[in-house]
């Protein structure tokens, strides 16, 4: 359990500054860090707000007594004359989304370690379920592998009196007051203490389609998921790990799945759409991750997004992914949108360590399934084969039997004719 946290003072002063001058009710965003457990300790090195939704709306909002949203007022401003019974108001599905596209981003041990929050003292009082279930939300959908999540932190800006505090939130199953235990908080260069090296790993993975009896044969997504959990735990004896883990590779292999996915979401939604309309028309194929793969008998190369590193924090390093058909402008979007920073100006600031690996499918190239086919249909003509002649054989080694005891009579009746004619030639 954290019972102390030290906050990077340079970032977070950046943060106070940067929201002091603005003129927000309210903000939510995201805590990035690293909690260790064996020192009951935790580092936070930067504050990430969450973005406007689609519609351009803030992700979180004061309420009154009455329901009406603060922040939406025209002219409204942070001020102490806000009325004692206001509650915050948070889009706790947005806030999940950032976390998720954010923790892809993170290398190493850094992680999306809970949510921060700026609002006045009593709002903060009056909203500790509903910040509780953010944080658990947030927690939920940042950790891509499983029980990776028992406590977050919670940090509360209070601008009246401007003062930091922090608690721990135990993500248990049922959300209470009682989840926010407060800790220590100080802050103190964070940021410095940190290490960047370099590791490359080459992998090679070959997924079973099936069990032993041959079904429980899933979506191709499902069954990538349950290979590279198994392949994580075959990676625990490499050297190069961090705190005893080898996190970074196995959710970087994940990360590009869950994109994988993602597209793969947005191509049904369109095709679902689209089919509204156009109910008569040929049906589109489903995207990859979703085909069972126990059905499919043609051939699929999917290209894995590759990795590019962006500069972030005093030398440390972020991540994104891009498809083939992508290009580094994508990655400097989503620096401004996901983390609220300044884009390289640079390109070659720009690190892509990884090249696209040659297509092991090509027209030459047959499929598992048609090799199988092959093989099946082989055996079943050689069965056939082997069949007829053991058919012709049995025939012939029948007429073989059937005439030698013709052959046997057909001598002795000859046999008994030359004797007659012999004895007749004499008599005479």
């Amino acid at each position: 359990m954290v019972k102390a946290v030290v906050g990077d003072e340079t970032q977070l002063k950046l943060a106070e500054n940067r929201l002091t001058r603005s003129a927000i009710p309210s903000q939510v965003g995201l805590v990035i860090g690293k909690l260790s457990s064996n020192l009951d300790k935790g580092f936070v090195y930067d504050l990430v707000p969450t973005p406007s939704n689609d519609n351009g709306e803030p992700p979180c909002s004061l309420i009154d007594g009455v329901g009406v949203g603060n922040s939406k007022k025209k002219g409204s401003s942070r001020t102490k004359s806000q009325p004692e019974s206001s509650t915050l108001f948070v889009d706790n599905e947005w806030v999940s989304e950032h976390a998720r596209q954010v923790s892809r981003m993170l290398l190493g041990g850094m992680k999306v370690v809970g949510i921060y929050i700026w609002v006045n003292e009593s709002s903060f009082k009056n909203s500790a379920i509903t910040l509780c279930q953010t944080v658990k939300g947030v927690a939920q959908a940042a950790s891509l592998v499983e029980n990776d999540w028992n406590e977050r932190l919670l940090i509360h800006i209070s601008y009246s009196p401007l003062r930091w505090t922090c608690r721990n939130c135990s993500l248990a199953a049922n959300i209470a007051s009682s989840n926010l235990r407060p800790c220590d908080f100080k802050m103190g260069k964070v940021l410095s203490s940190l290490q960047t090296f370099r590791c490359t790993y080459n992998f090679d993975i070959r997924l079973p389609l099936g069990h032993e009896d041959g079904r429980h044969i899933g979506r191709f997504a499902d069954v990538f998921r349950h290979g590279i959990m198994i392949h994580a735990k075959e990676l625990r004896s490499s050297k190069a790990l961090i705190d005893g883990k080898l996190e970074d590779i196995i959710m970087s292999l994940l990360s590009r799945v869950e994109m994988l996915c993602d597209e793969a979401d947005r191509e049904s939604e369109s095709i679902a759409d689209g089919g509204k309309d156009s109910r008569n028309q040929i049906s589109i194929e489903k995207p990859v991750p979703q085909l069972n793969l126990g059905a499919q008998r043609k051939q699929y190369n999917i290209s894995f997004p590759r990795r590019v590193f962006i500069p972030w924090l005093e030398g440390t390093y972020i991540c994104d992914y891009i498809k083939p058909s992508e290009t580094v402008e994508v990655v400097k979007d989503n620096c401004v949108d996901l983390m609220s920073m300044e884009a390289p100006t640079d390109a070659s600031e720009i690190l892509e360590p990884e090249y696209e690996a040659p297509p092991l499918i090509t027209s030459t190239t047959k499929s598992f399934w048609d090799i199988a086919a092959h093989d099946s249909s082989a055996a079943k003509s050689d069965n056939s084969v082997s069949k007829r002649n053991e058919g012709s054989t049995h025939r012939k080694s029948a007429k073989s039997s059937d005439l030698n005891p013709m052959v046997a009579v057909m001598v002795v009746v000859l046999s008994i004719i030359v004797g007659l004619v012999f004895f007749l030639i004499r008599a005479a």
